[in-house]
């Protein structure tokens, strides 16, 4: 594949870089890894951005990028688009409100599927209590399960009412 070249001039891709690296350490990204941030903050900052560009921009491979890609596409944040009259295919967003919209699904619905196996880990140790209490860290557990397993009751009803699921 030919490498794409970026059109932007050196000054302004400078400035560019200091607010991707500002934004990928921001507390607004710093949920997500930086792979997925970067290609995020440049599909926002660029608007539209092919899948060469962003290897050539981000320093990532090919098949990194494209998996990078195909995930926040699957997940509704980002579309992919064929260009007319050629075969390229760009990569963009209709609003940011859609990318956070996404991912607040994304957070809501991860909590909940979280459910089954935290129920299921709280039952195991219940059951081997008399084996595992003694060790260092077990009442921790616990504390983290009962915690989390309420908690899930209120993303579940947050979900119902954006009509998640």
């Amino acid at each position: 594949m030919e490498e794409e070249k970026d059109s932007y001039d050196e000054h302004v891709r400078k400035i560019e870089k200091e607010i991707i690296e500002y934004l990928v350490n921001s507390p607004i990204y710093s949920t997500r890894n930086e792979i997925t941030s970067k290609i995020l903050i440049y599909i926002i900052l660029r608007k539209e951005i092919s899948q060469n560009l962003l290897k050539n921009l981000t320093g990532y491979s090919s098949g990194k990028i494209s998996e990078e890609l195909n995930r926040l596409v699957d997940s509704g944040m980002i579309i992919r688009k064929k260009l007319p009259g050629i075969r390229k295919k760009v990569y963009t967003f209709e609003t940011v409100e859609q990318i956070s919209t996404a991912r607040i699904k994304n957070v809501i619905t991860g909590m909940i599927n979280w459910e089954d196996k935290l129920d299921n880990i709280k039952n195991e140790m219940i059951a081997k209590r008399s084996k595992l209490v003694n060790m260092n860290g077990y009442d921790n557990i616990m504390k983290i399960i009962d915690f989390y397993l309420p908690a899930i009751k209120v993303y579940e009803k947050f979900a119902d009412s954006l009509e998640i699921k």
